[in-house]
């Protein structure tokens, strides 16, 4: 009994191992051969992107992630090729060799349903171009978390060169998605353990469901002692506001975050400012139809008063101080509304101190111009909502 009760113990510790981690399924590929499963003439159209490898080197060295989509007619058409190479071919180490062991990349569901070595075997998930194309390194395996996270192990460290020998490449390796790129942070792992953090390209998640959230300040109110005023630094750019006396662990979701970022429950700690997101140019106009066309431009839509936003998105409501400033209220799941005022605190009570059932009879203050309400795709947890704004 003792014996069956230890071979229980581990089969239930081997199956939690394995939906958090689970290993994929690497084929070794020539280039002209996984090139055939995207296009019927076995040539692809690529897009390229590089970025330096964060590590101690001179010369030439870069993550690079390149993208391609499958053509009418293919195997894989219409799904979407990701190949990455670590590349320190060109570089000379600073001190003692900084060679890579891993990367990983938040990349979601991968495609299994295709032959990519044509070999007649479906199911193949990861492949490694080992004939037709650069490198000399391979990947030993490849392990998915149970957040959608890869982490590629190469075969042997990816090294840079040094006085007596030159550096290394990794073959490109890949794998396919239903999903197109967009940018995303990836990780590489150093052979003695020092992680960094690089740009590189995966798929983008499929449009999220949307979710009206409720109201929890403590998310947004993390600088008790105030914030102070810098100038703004544009958009997408990291404002310069910060909090005094919170100290390294300030988070600054208050400081960074304004109205908009409140209103859209979407936490960027850049000041997030109408306009940015579409068009990188901050709304100049302060009036009701220049900034709310700023806000549509963003992909809010507009609501009437007693309307009902569609598909779970969110209402919020949007204020003219004119020729000033704007300011944007929120809906929460309580049927109350609650507002953050750029760098202070969010709360759920107007200029009077009385709670807000309505923005638009609410205690304003200077905002005296009520411009209407919009709906946006937001989320229940706090900061994540998934309207595009910076």
């Amino acid at each position: 009994m003792k014996k069956f009760l230890l071979l229980l113990a581990g089969a239930l510790l081997t199956f939690a191992n394995s939906a958090f981690s689970a290993p994929l399924e690497v084929v070794q590929v020539s280039a002209p051969t996984v090139n055939c499963v995207f296009n019927t003439s076995c040539t692809v159209t690529v897009s390229d992107s590089t970025a330096p490898l964060p590590v101690s080197v001179t010369g030439t060295n870069f993550l690079q992630s390149r993208t391609y989509v499958g053509s009418s007619g293919a195997p894989a058409a219409g799904l979407y090729a990701y190949e990455y190479r670590v590349n320190l071919s060109g570089a000379v180490a600073m001190g003692s060799p900084h060679c890579i062991n891993s990367l990983t990349i938040p990349f979601g569901p991968v495609v299994s349903s295709l032959d990519l070595n044509g070999n007649g075997h479906i199911g193949d998930q990861v492949f490694v171009v080992t004939g037709g194309g650069l490198g000399t390194i391979g990947v030993a395996s490849a392990d998915q978390d149970s957040s959608g996270n890869i982490t590629f192990t190469f075969g042997s460290p990816v090294c840079p060169g040094t006085a007596t020998s030159n550096g290394q490449s990794s073959f490109f390796f890949g794998l396919v998605s239903t999903q197109p790129p967009g940018p995303v942070t990836a990780t590489i792992i150093e052979a003695g353990g020092a992680a960094h953090q690089i740009a590189a390209r995966a798929p983008q998640p499929a449009a999220a469901a949307c979710s009206i959230p409720s109201f929890q300040p403590a998310y947004w109110n993390d600088c008790t002692n105030g914030c102070v005023w810098q100038p703004w630094a544009g958009c997408g750019v990291e404002s310069a506001r910060y909090c005094s006396g919170c100290g390294p662990s300030c988070g600054f979701a208050q400081c960074k975050n304004n109205c908009y970022n409140y209103a859209n429950n979407k936490r960027t700690d850049t000041f997030a400012q109408p306009g940015c997101a579409s068009s990188n140019s901050p709304v100049s106009i302060m009036s009701c139809s220049a900034v709310q066309s700023a806000a549509m431009a963003d992909g809010l839509t507009a609501t009437a008063a007693d309307g009902t936003c569609p598909g779970g998105m969110d209402k919020v409501a949007l204020v003219v101080a004119p020729g000033s400033d704007y300011h944007w209220y929120r809906l929460g799941s309580d049927g109350m509304w609650t507002h953050k005022p750029g760098m202070t605190q969010a709360t759920n009570v107007d200029q009077s101190g009385h709670t807000i059932s309505d923005p638009q009879t609410a205690d304003r203050g200077g905002y005296t111009d009520f411009c209407g309400y919009l709906c946006t795709c937001s989320d229940a947890h706090q900061g994540q909502g998934h309207a595009n704004i910076k």
